[in-house]
């Protein structure tokens, strides 16, 4: 495992960060984990794009993207989400049970629509089960 130099607690951020690595120059070096893998499966994964309406109590929505990541193992959730009397957009990312969100810009002269996409493991994306988990009456709609 090669160590990385540190002086007085301080390390170099070009060195965290790769810059001026050549990294691809020893690819053959960079083991990946697809390595020694007869078969690799990229549809072990699914997801579904659900239209919520405008949202009027956050937290509600926050706890049942929660909820969903518990018990209908959920794995991510992003999205951009109409809330009642805001005029920005929120943006929501979940990762598992970690959910953040935050308003990022202005709906603009825009139609206000909610989306938000919820992927998990194949077997276990069910869209009416996510949209009854995420509980819209629940939501202040």
């Amino acid at each position: 495992v090669p160590m990385l130099p540190v002086t007085d607690g301080a390390i170099d951020a070009r060195l965290i960060l790769g810059l001026g690595a050549a990294a691809e120059n020893d690819l053959a070096a960079r083991p990946s984990h697809h390595d020694g893998e007869e078969e690799h499966e990229h549809d072990d994964f699914a997801s579904v794009v659900i239209d919520l309406p405008e949202v009027a109590d956050i937290d509600a929505l926050v706890a049942s993207v929660q909820k969903l990541a518990r018990e209908q193992n959920v794995l991510r959730a992003k999205g951009y989400i109409a809330v009642a009397g805001k005029p920005m957009r929120l943006l929501l990312q979940a990762v598992g049970e970690r959910v953040r969100h935050q308003f990022d810009k202005p709906w603009g002269a825009g139609h206000r629509h909610s989306k938000l996409v919820v992927i998990g493991e194949h077997g276990d994306i069910d869209e009416a089960a996510i949209k009854a988990g995420l509980g819209i009456s629940r939501l202040g709609i």
